[in-house]
């Protein structure tokens, strides 16, 4: 074999190489980085205009509940823990609290900000701070881009850049609906949340027992029909979940300061679902 040869041949396998290493490392960005490796790369712009587009997908099936009572609990809520929020996750959007009237113990997160709280899951709990703490959990995908994420690997970034731009129709937008209402964001994300929601609540000078106290809470009302608890379906076994939520919030002092919010009067003034 004459020296060019060899140096062709040799150049050849050097380009085949290249070639592997290049797609494993498309593969591992794309399968096996973190969620939020995942979502560098996407402008945040999308997530603001995907929110809106889902939940209206989400509001043809469910109703929306409208009462200034319930805007103003919430707007207390949030005015508590938006500055711990600020704290532990510079650059989250601002954040939108949308009270949905069904008897599903559930609260899910949609891109750019937008929390959906089921007013099933409301009536499982017993005080606005329990409601804080289930708040903080969804912040955490919040702040971590979690919905978006989902959505990318379940039909890629193309898709979703479709979507906004009239490339699809209604039905990949019910499907993604579906699915961030189903809340399956995998074991790391959700643990990562708990232990994000404990932080949180510490910061914003509420108890941050109040988390497993209110994981306690949607255990112990757990309906009948096991389709109407989607919040806890996909997370850590339950009692693992209280177990290391109690134990974490114990390592933390805090004085804490009470939301003035009257839960059980809140309650009382849902629509009968």
């Amino acid at each position: 074999m004459t020296s060019r040869s060899r140096l062709i041949r040799e150049l050849a396998i050097l380009a085949a190489v290249a070639m592997v290493l290049g797609f494993a490392a498309f593969a591992a960005q794309r399968f096996l980085l973190t969620p939020r490796a995942m979502t560098t790369d996407i402008a945040r712009s999308m997530d603001d205009a995907l929110g809106p587009l889902i939940l209206r997908r989400v509001e043809l099936s469910q109703s929306e509940v409208t009462n200034p009572a319930v805007d103003k609990a919430f707007a207390l809520i949030l005015a508590r823990l938006r500055p711990a929020l600020v704290q532990l996750a510079p650059g989250s959007p601002g954040i939108r609290i949308v009270v949905i009237d069904s008897p599903t113990v559930n609260a899910f997160t949609l891109p750019g900000g937008i929390i959906c709280v089921d007013t099933g899951l409301m009536r499982s709990l017993d005080s606005a701070e329990q409601m804080s703490a289930i708040l903080g959990h969804e912040l955490s995908h919040v702040a971590h881009r979690d919905p978006l994420t989902l959505m990318a690997r379940q039909v890629g970034v193309s898709a979703l850049a479709g979507l906004l731009t009239g490339g699809h129709g209604g039905d990949l937008t019910r499907t993604l609906a579906q699915t961030l209402v189903s809340v399956h964001y995998g074991r790391e994300a959700e643990d990562r949340a708990d232990a994000f929601a404990v932080q949180l609540l510490a910061r914003a000078d509420v108890a941050p027992s109040s988390f497993a106290q209110a994981l306690q809470r949607i255990r112990k009302h757990e309906p009948k029909d096991p389709r109407l608890v989607t919040w806890i379906d996909t997370h850590s076994p339950i009692e693992e979940r209280i177990a290391r939520a109690a134990q974490e919030a114990s390592k933390l002092s805090v004085t804490p300061r009470v939301i003035g919010v009257n839960w059980r009067m809140l309650v009382a003034k849902l629509p009968k679902s």
